[in-house]
């Protein structure tokens, strides 16, 4: 019996998938691949990768160690600058004292904790080191950017009127208007 169960199953299932629907056939609409090869040759694998130049050392950045309290910045500048060796000018208004305990730190960093603690700035200027008191100061920059021409024109137009009655006595209102301007040019844009 279950031989007979198992073979009227087979059966059924050999033909319901005979009843599945067909394929579609794609509409001319449809995007296909090109059925003609494409002219031309495959180009050959690349061998030899370019060759990077080798890394050049870099020298490591001087570093100096600077334990001071309540020294003058002025004799703390030119020490710092006769210890590497740098060229130095300091505005006589640069004043003030300074505590510091810097271990191996470059010159920048060491100019950078300074200006933090008395009123100075600094830049180098053809190996010299000009510190100056921190004052506003003008500075240009020159900006490269594209020159446009803007021109704009805007119309419109605003009307009130207010009307109502009152009790037996009545009355009334009046509205006013601006004025409209046409341009022949222009429908009310912006250009």
């Amino acid at each position: 019996m279950t031989f007979r169960l198992f073979g009227a199953l087979s059966v059924a299932l050999v033909l319901l998938a005979g009843c599945g629907l067909a394929p579609l056939e794609p509409s001319e609409a449809h995007l296909r691949a090109p059925t003609e090869p494409v002219a031309g040759t495959i180009p050959p694998p690349v061998q030899l990768a370019p060759l990077l130049p080798k890394p050049k050392p870099t020298t490591r950045a001087e570093t100096y160690s600077v334990v001071v309290h309540n020294v003058p910045v002025q004799d703390l500048l030119f020490a710092l600058a006769r210890d590497a060796r740098v060229q130095v000018d300091i505005h006589p208004d640069v004043n003030g004292s300074v505590t510091l305990n810097a271990i191996d730190q470059t010159m920048e960093q060491l100019l950078v904790r300074v200006a933090r603690q008395v009123d100075m700035r600094y830049e180098v200027k053809g190996g010299t080191l000009i510190i100056q008191r921190d004052t506003p100061f003008l500075r240009v920059y020159r900006i490269d950017y594209v020159n446009l021409s803007r021109e704009g024109s805007v119309d419109g137009t605003l009307s009130s009127s207010v009307t109502g009655t009152s009790g037996a006595s009545g009355g009334g209102g009046g509205g006013g208007g601006a004025p409209e301007r046409h341009d022949d040019h222009d429908q009310g844009g912006i250009q």
